[in-house]
């Protein structure tokens, strides 16, 4: 008896091992999905860092005033003196007063002087708060997609370079 092609065994045991490894694919491709989806997360979330202090310690270091907390520690009031570079990249002619908030996950800039409503610098801001300590400024921002352990915000410091300077006794 000539037998030709593959028994039922055979087939049933090619076809487990294929399943097998299509499994195991399958549950590669799934966990390198979310692993990217995680990690372009945490890219967003340190960009909202990278630029909320970048942003900040400019107008802060440059003012030569005390920045004023307002609506319980919800807004920050910068004063600046004329032809200084403003938040939104302009550079007033006259003193004015930059109003750093936080509306519907957008970090926001009001500049006193132009008469515009306020501008959105920034998207993906969970939470934003401010605080004065003698001539330090502390902002606490929280990020969307920021991992658990700081949920509760990374707080940045900053020192008003201009009053340091101001009051140091050479």
């Amino acid at each position: 008896m000539n037998c030709r092609g593959f028994t039922l065994l055979e087939l049933l045991i090619a076809l487990s091992i294929g399943l097998f490894m299509l499994g195991g694919i399958a549950v590669a491709y799934s966990t390198i999905r979310s692993t990217i989806a995680v990690n372009q997360e945490l890219a967003q979330a340190q960009e909202v860092i990278r630029y909320t202090s970048q942003l900040m310690t400019r107008s802060i270091k440059q003012t030569a005033s005390t920045p004023q907390v307002r609506l319980n520690g919800s807004a920050l009031e910068v004063t600046q003196v004329a032809n200084t570079p403003a938040c939104d990249g302009s550079v007033p002619a006259v003193t004015y007063t930059e109003t750093f908030s936080l509306l519907d996950g957008y970090l926001l800039c009001d500049i006193s002087s132009d008469n515009l409503p306020a501008q959105r610098l920034l998207r993906g801001v969970n939470a934003l708060s401010f605080s004065v300590n003698g001539l330090i400024t502390s902002i606490t921002v929280t990020p969307v997609g920021i991992p658990v352990q700081y949920a509760a915000g990374i707080q940045i410091d900053v020192a008003a370079s201009q009053q340091v300077l101001a009051t140091a006794n050479w």
